[in-house]
C-alpha cells in the first residue's frame, strides 16, 4: 500500500473506534474516555505503521521506535484512564454539553471524529521514521536523549500534580505552584512537546524527514489553542479565582521560565 492508503485506512479504523466510543459516552453520560482512546489509539496505530512498513528498516532502529511509541502510549493512556475511571465527567466535556445544549450529542459525535483525525495525524510521523534504513548513529542518540528528557519531565509533572491533588486538607481554590509547576503553568504539556521534538533527529536520513519539522508548530497549536490549555485555564479561573489570576500573572503559560517578580 502507498502512504496515502495507510493514512486513509488508518482514518477509517480510528473513525469506527471513535464512533463506538461516542456511543458508549452517550450511554454512560461521560465523554472523558475520549482522551484515553486517543492516547492508546496513537500508540496502536503507530505500532501498526511501523510493523507493516518495516521492510528495509534497520532492526535496532525499528525496535527503538516500537519501544518509544509503546512506552509513551501505555504511560499516557494509563495515566488518563486512572484520572477518569469511576469519576464524574471531566469539566471540559460537561461545559461542552452545556454549551451545545440540545445539539450536545451531535456535537460530541463531531468532537470524537475530530479526535480520530488527530489520532492519525500524531501516528503519521512513524510512516516517515520507519523509512530510515541506516543503522543507529549520532543523530539517533541526540533524538533519544531529547525524548527521554521529555518523558521524564512529563512523568514528573503529572506525578507532582497528582500528589498535590491527593492532599486531604487541600482547598479546591489552592493552586499547584511548586516543583515544575513553579516555572510553567503547564509543564506537562511543555515536556510532552519536548518529547515529540526528539523524533526530528531520529528521522534524519529518512525519505521525507523534513516533514517532521511540522511536529513542533502543530503540537504547540494543538496544546495551547485547540485542546488542553484554553479549557484547563478557563476552569481554573472559575474554581480558584484570584489565586489562579495571580499564578497566571507570575508564571509562564507553556515554556519553563523563572517566576516573574513584582
Amino acid at each position: 500500500m502507498t502512504t496515502l492508503e495507510y493514512l486513509i485506512y488508518g482514518q477509517a479504523g480510528c473513525s469506527i473506534v471513535m464512533f463506538i466510543g461516542w456511543a458508549v459516552a452517550i450511554k454512560i453520560k461521560n465523554a472523558s474516555y475520549v482522551d484515553v482512546l486517543w492516547a492508546y489509539g496513537v500508540g496502536i496505530l503507530g505500532l501498526y505503521f511501523l510493523t507493516s512498513q518495516s521492510s528495509g528498516c534497520d532492526p535496532g532502529r525499528l525496535a527503538l521506535f516500537q519501544g518509544l511509541v509503546g512506552v509513551w502510549s501505555i504511560r499516557l493512556g494509563t495515566h488518563l484512564l486512572r484520572r477518569c475511571w469511576g469519576k464524574p465527567e471531566d469539566a471540559r466535556y460537561t461545559y461542552l454539553r452545556e454549551y451545545l445544549g440540545k445539539n450536545a450529542n451531535f456535537g460530541l459525535f463531531c468532537f470524537f471524529q475530530v479526535q480520530a483525525f488527530w489520532t492519525v495525524l500524531f501516528a503519521s510521523p512513524f510512516l516517515i521514521l520507519v523509512k530510515n534504513q541506516t543503522p543507529l548513529g549520532f543523530w539517533d542518540h541526540i533524538g533519544a536523549i531529547i525524548w527521554i528528557l521529555g518523558f521524564i519531565g512529563v512523568s514528573l509533572a503529572d506525578k507532582q500534580l497528582r500528589t498535590f491533588k491527593s492532599q486531604p486538607q487541600r482547598s479546591r481554590k489552592e493552586v499547584c505552584n511548586s516543583g515544575l509547576w513553579k516555572y510553567s503553568r503547564h509543564p506537562n504539556y511543555f515536556f510532552e512537546w519536548v518529547l515529540w521534538l526528539g523524533y526530528i533527529p531520529l528521522g534524519v536520513h529518512a525519505d521525507g524527514w523534513l516533514w517532521l519539522f511540522l511536529i513542533p508548530p502543530v503540537l504547540y497549536l494543538f496544546l495551547t489553542k485547540i485542546t488542553g490549555i484554553p479549557f484547563v485555564e478557563a476552569r481554573k479561573l472559575e474554581v480558584s479565582g484570584e489565586a489562579y489570576r495571580s499564578y497566571v500573572e507570575n508564571t509562564s503559560s507553556f515554556f519553563l521560565k523563572p517566576p516573574r517578580t513584582k
